[in-house]
């Protein structure tokens, strides 16, 4: 999965990181039916998610939008 972002990354803070959290039971089997009906894996469907949801919501970082 390819990350575009306009802050720099560095190598380390693009290397997979485990993450346990708790989400409905509905939006996990929706995930896994994108994941059946794709050739997107789980953790990628799910990173990109989160990243549409961090470039939407950069107030929630303390970032204005411009």
């Amino acid at each position: 999965m390819e990350v575009r972002m306009k802050k720099s990354l560095k190598p380390e803070d693009l290397a997979p990181t485990p993450l346990t959290v708790t989400i409905k039971a509905h939006i996990i089997r929706d995930f896994k039916e994108m994941e059946k009906n794709t050739k997107l894996s789980m953790d990628e469907l799910v990173s990109k998610a989160l990243l549409m949801f961090i470039a939407t919501h950069s107030d929630f970082l303390g970032r204005t939008k411009s």
